[in-house]
């Protein structure tokens, strides 16, 4: 899920305005008091036909082949799909220049959620999301654990049943 402050107040307002998102939850712009903690849905983008509670958004980890690391994958699936080793799969990873991959909501993604693709989000090293010792685990001499993190979670994807192995996207 990503989180972040919406500009707006003054700065003794105790009313705080957040949008959060994830995968599978459209951007909501909440207003939140901060004495009290009651929260008011302000805004929420309209999806027609997307039912939120039909998907699972969950954290897996794949251990690494040097056998000491995990990698942080998020995986998106219909709540119907299970891991029989027959399912459609997209793995997506960017692992470079410290950038994280933010948990983001994308309409382009669901209509290959709604037809039973498996997605996962490959958080590989070189990226930001686990520190800056993640970062520099992904760059110069050991650049090569960005590809080897990406291709160690389609190899866990398969293995696990998750994906069927002639049937596996990647970006």
């Amino acid at each position: 899920r990503t989180i972040m402050p919406v500009p707006a107040g003054r700065f003794d307002d105790p009313l705080l305005r957040v949008e959060h998102q994830s995968v599978t939850v459209p951007p909501t712009v909440e207003e939140i008091h901060v004495h009290t903690g009651e929260r008011r849905v302000l805004k929420t983008l309209e999806v027609p036909g997307w039912d939120p509670s039909q998907y699972r958004e969950e954290r897996v980890w794949v251990r690494a082949r040097d056998g000491h690391t995990d990698i942080p994958v998020t995986l998106v699936r219909r709540c119907d799909v299970q891991p029989d080793g027959s399912n459609p799969g997209w793995l997506h990873g960017y692992g470079s220049y410290e950038v994280s991959f933010d948990a983001e909501f994308d309409v382009l993604r669901l209509p290959a959620l709604a037809r039973g693709v498996v997605h996962a989000i490959a958080r590989v090293r070189g990226g930001g999301e686990m520190g800056r010792a993640w970062y520099e685990d992904g760059k110069k001499r050991v650049k090569t654990h960005t590809f080897t993190d990406f291709v160690d979670v389609a190899d866990e994807l398969i293995s696990s049943g998750w994906v069927a192995d002639s049937r596996l996207i990647a970006e």
